[in-house]
């Protein structure tokens, strides 16, 4: 699995056509074979920057998306930032969800027993 972020603080007078183009993106790429899901976030603290994220199941099907002229959207909405985007890709090499905070706050809680 890969994940892809994007962190874009747009222009101010931009700000809802970059989340209006980006919506336009999840609703597409939820379709796309291999995309388990995307999401729009909004930060509070400035309320001014925006993260989109795609969850791909492979990384051949992400980098196809990329290739794609719905990416040219993303590409767009990138072109109406204020500032250089914050752009990662993360592989996944495994799942751990609630499984790992459960061990560590075990180990964790065991190690405080023995102080």
């Amino acid at each position: 699995m890969i994940i892809s972020f994007l962190k874009i603080t747009p222009m101010s007078d931009k700000r809802q056509m970059v989340i209006e183009i980006l919506m336009s993106v999840q609703t597409m790429a939820r379709l796309k074979p291999g995309c388990m899901y995307s999401d729009i976030y909004e930060d509070y603290g400035d309320g001014r920057k925006i993260l989109y994220i795609e969850h791909w199941q492979a990384k051949e099907e992400m980098q196809q998306h990329i290739r794609s002229n719905l990416y040219l959207r993303v590409l767009n909405a990138i072109e109406l930032a204020s500032e250089p985007p914050e752009v990662f890709f993360h592989e996944d090499s495994g799942a751990s969800g609630i499984e790992l905070i459960k061990s560590l706050r075990i180990k964790n809680n065991e190690s405080d027993d023995a102080t």
